[in-house]
């Protein structure tokens, strides 16, 4: 529950009235804020003393007595300490309500201590620059402003200072999706805390985290530890307790409704009408058939004032749900205008997620995949198609766009497009049949899980061919991420190949290439281990080639330049060598070769020169920096964010390193392949986990055995990997072999469309 973080700025101030370059309103306990109120409130009154006035304003905040708060810092706001004074009036809008009055006081604030040259000023403007930006639904600003305040506070070496910037920037992480970040962030704080009440604010957010990442067990954990801090802070926060009563209901909602509801009935009356509440209390009501009561509490959630903007769309998706539950026409006809409603909701949100967009969409998806299941249903497959085209994964390149420029490093021989480059006119569906008109495109979705009415979700497959769409429900939902579970663990898994070759691959004859778009869970399934019914390798009947969007980009590039291979850059990988020099030879005279024993090493100005060429093949060691999957090369890594920025495009890449088609995001967008793709490369081969180097350079001698590597690289790589598949089944070792062979796939490039309109064709 995100009561806490609205809390944070409160906690931070009051926390200054004990930091030692603060004189003190006479010893008061940290904690004591009504005593701190009277006595500060009276010293300012017989002294002037402006800092006292603060103080006091502060403790009316921390006490949630916003008026007498208020009428102390408008007293203030002539005087030395204005920029206290509009961070109290920050904190009053916020608490009202009233987002953008929240913004501009402390933005104001932070003028103030930038003249004066405060620097626990500044940090503190930021958090609440922060905090009001994520209350708004900016969500990028918000994680912005929490950077700056972290910074500050690491500057001011100020541990309780730096807990209070971690939440409010694991608040922002968490609203744009990116669960696994905020976590990690927690963790290191809780590392390094030692103040029970700064544990307990990190322990109930890292809990929060790991319930929304689906880990029931561990948030409990956490809340448990979260309680126990809680206790043992001299002064408990009754936001913690609050928020941990109402987490144990959201846990105990599927185990034990009663215990859940229990846990509501404790929260104070103030509470009970908060938006979240409700919400629960809607849930659990539909969960026990009370649909009347649901939609009771449903609709006061909607007119209720959300703590931020994240909130609504979850309320308007709930009574979607409840509508279909209800069924029949008006039912249906309900639940898409909310549904539609989310959607626009979310979108809307989506637009100030940019530095998350691709995290983002992943976990606000629930409005999507409900609309897509209630015209599926109805066999509406073109509106089917147009909902897929509004949720198409073009958002790497605004998940890249805004990172350089925050980085601290060279940027300077960098060509960085202009922002509005990267934007793109919307497609209508007529676009996007007559642009695959020459391809067989397969797109599958299991459908996320539902909040009301939940455990029915389906899988639904279309294809487009010919210029023409098909649908097809396909089977159980859970049943197809559980096999899609199995798979990436174990690609010799044949019961989970088998079934979800079925879902995948249409049946009959063997054919051309098939282009698959898999969304959501379905997206890290490995496509070469796919297996039809009797067994054969679905590959062997269609090469199989891996799409992450419906359009492209940027034109494809050419491939004028000469072909590059780039191994072992570091010195550390013998097999790279040999893998290098195998391939060198397989391409003839006219390759560069960079690396260890050749004439230039592998660095990175090496590899800008393949932006252009007929191949790039790397093989090297994959590591990680920050969020991304990085190359190491001799003198520097490389991320699909330079990749992207600099249009780092050669015509075909095969990436020959570990999981350079993996990524932390469901579809892959993070990921070095996906860059490439997003740049203009035509076909990328990569893989999504490590592999042995003999394994690979294995396999790559066979591929680029192929007399037709070059111009269906796909059809190259299936004939391999059929090989490589029967060889260890005769010799029994299918399962372990797998791994090595199924981490290697193809991904390619979408077609680009010529967009005519700016509004969906549906007829």
């Amino acid at each position: 529950m995100d009561r806490i973080a609205v809390g944070t700025l409160a906690g931070l101030l009051i926390w200054q009235l004990t930091h030692p370059s603060m004189p003190l309103c006479g010893e008061i306990q940290y904690g004591d804020w009504q005593r701190t109120a009277q006595v500060c409130l009276a010293s300012y009154e017989q002294t002037g003393n402006e800092g006292d006035g603060a103080r006091a304003g502060y403790a009316y905040m921390q006490m949630g007595q916003l008026d007498q708060a208020d009428a102390l810092a408008h007293r203030l706001l002539t005087g030395a300490s204005y920029g206290d004074a509009h961070v109290i009036l920050s904190y009053v809008a916020l608490r009202q309500g009233f987002t953008s009055a929240a913004r501009m006081h402390a933005t104001i604030a932070l003028v103030a201590h930038t003249l004066s040259g405060d620097e626990y000023g500044l940090a503190r403007d930021y958090l609440s620059i922060s905090e009001a930006a994520w209350k708004a639904g900016d969500f990028t600003a918000a994680l912005d402003a929490a950077d700056q305040a972290l910074t500050g506070a690491e500057r001011l070496h100020d541990p309780h200072f730096e807990v209070r910037a971690v939440v409010v920037r694991a608040d922002a992480l968490r609203r744009m999706g990116d669960t696994s970040a905020a976590a990690a962030t927690l963790t290191t704080a809780i590392a390094r805390a030692s103040d029970p009440c700064d544990l307990a604010w990190l322990h109930v957010k890292k809990g929060m985290c790991q319930m929304e990442a689906g880990q029931d067990g561990l948030a409990k954990l956490d809340l448990d530890d979260a309680d126990r801090a809680n206790r043992r802070c001299p002064h408990p926060d009754q936001d913690v307790s609050t928020s941990i009563a109402i987490n144990l209901a959201w846990i105990h909602r599927w185990d034990d409704p009663s215990a859940a509801l229990a846990s509501l009935e404790d929260l104070p009356g103030s509470e009970q009408d908060d938006v979240e509440v409700l919400l629960l209390r809607g849930y659990l009501a539909a969960d026990r058939g009370a649909l009347a009561e649901s939609e009771r509490y449903l609709a006061r959630a909607a007119v209720v004032e959300p703590l931020d903007a994240d909130w609504p769309w979850e309320v308007v998706r709930a009574r979607a749900e409840l509508s279909e539950l209800r069924g029949g026409p008006l039912g249906d006809l309900c639940a898409e205008a909310h549904y539609r409603r989310a959607m626009a909701m979310v979108a809307a949100l989506r637009a100030t997620a940019r530095a998350r967009s691709a995290y983002f969409v992943s976990s606000h998806r629930g409005p999507f995949d409900g609309l897509i299941a209630l015209l599926a249903r109805n066999g509406r497959w073109r509106e089917v198609l147009a909902v897929i085209l509004d949720l198409d994964a073009s958002d790497m390149l605004r998940a890249t766009a805004a990172e350089v420029m925050a980085r601290d490093r060279e940027t300077r021989d960098m060509d960085i497009p202009a922002s509005s480059s990267v934007m793109t006119p919307p497609a209508t569906v007529e676009d996007v049949l007559s642009a695959w008109r020459s391809r067989d495109l397969v797109i599958v979705i299991a459908a996320s899980e539902r909040q009301i009415g939940s455990g029915g979700e389906r899988v639904y497959r279309l294809r487009i061919s010919d210029g023409q769409v098909a649908g097809a429900d396909i089977g159980d939902a859970s049943t197809a991420r559980k096999w899609a579970d199995d798979l990436f663990a174990d690609p010799g898994d044949r019961d989970a190949a088998r079934g979800l070759g079925r879902m995948i691959v249409p049946s009959g004859a063997a054919g051309g290439t098939l282009h698959v778009l898999a969304i959501g869970a379905l997206g890290k399934v490995p496509l070469p281990a796919l297996r039809d019914d009797d067994g054969s390798l679905s590959i062997g009947r269609h090469p199989l080639v891996r799409v992450l969007a419906l359009r492209a980009k940027h034109p494809e590039a050419s491939g004028a330049g000469a072909s590059v291979v780039i191994a072992d850059p570091r010195g550390d990988l013998p097999s790279a060598a040999k893998e290098g020099a195998m391939v060198a030879a397989a391409l003839g005279p006219g390759a560069q070769v960079s690396g260890p024993g050749w004439a230039f090493p592998a660095t990175r100005v090496r590899l800008w020169g393949a932006s252009n060429a007929e191949l790039l093949h790397v093989a090297a060691h994959v590591g990680v920096r920050g969020r991304w999957n990085a190359l190491r090369l001799a003198d520097g890594d490389v991320d699909p964010v330079e990749i992207i920025q600099r249009r780092f495009a050669p015509r075909i890449a095969v990436l020959a390193s570990c999981g350079s088609a993996a990524a932390t995001d469901e579809e892959g967008w993070g990921s070095l392949a996906a860059a490439l793709l997003g740049a203009g490369t035509s076909v990328v081969i990569a893989t999504d986990r490590s592999v042995g180097d003999a394994a690979s350079l294995s396999l790559m001698r066979d591929f680029y055995a192929q007399s037709d590597w070059r111009t269906d690289p796909a059809r190259a790589l299936a004939r391999v990997q059929q090989a490589m598949d029967a060889r260890a089944a005769a010799s029994r070792d299918d399962a372990t072999k797998a791994r090595s062979w199924a981490a290697f796939s193809v991904l390619g490039r979408p077609p680009e469309i010529p967009v005519r309109s700016a509004v969906n064709t549906l007829e």
